[in-house]
């Protein structure tokens, strides 16, 4: 069974067992890989698949309770109105905003525990539209 995976900074984020030929954007790229290879790998110096090694325990990642992927809704709802609305009017002139929505608008489900994640998360905090406290609610 063929297994075509996009990538993303050398990061495994989406497989499909399907072409995926004119079924996506043109600028989604996808490559033919192993069927072992899995979203979450990282793709190493010689070619090669890998999990990435755990964090350690004094990282963000560490604090996180759930590895069950979300529902966009379910991820979604963990924000409040007024922070919804002050992310999505940020979104119109900050595009960095607007790459994470336009990347949670993509996703299939919403990974808590996934680098991507906590880096978005962060940078909205970084941005002022989310405190450190709410990110590690939001992570939670």
């Amino acid at each position: 069974m063929p297994n075509w995976i996009r990538l993303d900074d050398d990061q495994v984020v989406e497989t499909t067992d399907t072409d995926p030929k004119g079924r996506f954007h043109p600028d989604l790229k996808w490559t033919k890989a192993a069927v072992s290879v899995q979203a979450g790998m990282v793709k190493q110096a010689d070619g090669s698949f890998a999990f990435p090694e755990p964090a350690p325990e004094n990282v963000i990642s560490a604090t996180l309770t759930s590895a069950t992927p979300l529902t966009k809704l379910a991820f979604m709802n963990r924000f409040t109105m007024e922070e919804l609305a002050a992310i999505y009017t940020a979104a119109k002139t900050e595009v960095m905003v607007e790459v994470f929505l336009d990347k949670l608008k993509l996703a299939e489900h919403v990974d808590i525990t996934d680098p991507q994640t906590i880096a978005g998360l962060q940078a909205l905090a970084a941005s002022g539209l989310l405190t450190e406290a709410r990110v590690q609610e939001v992570l939670r």
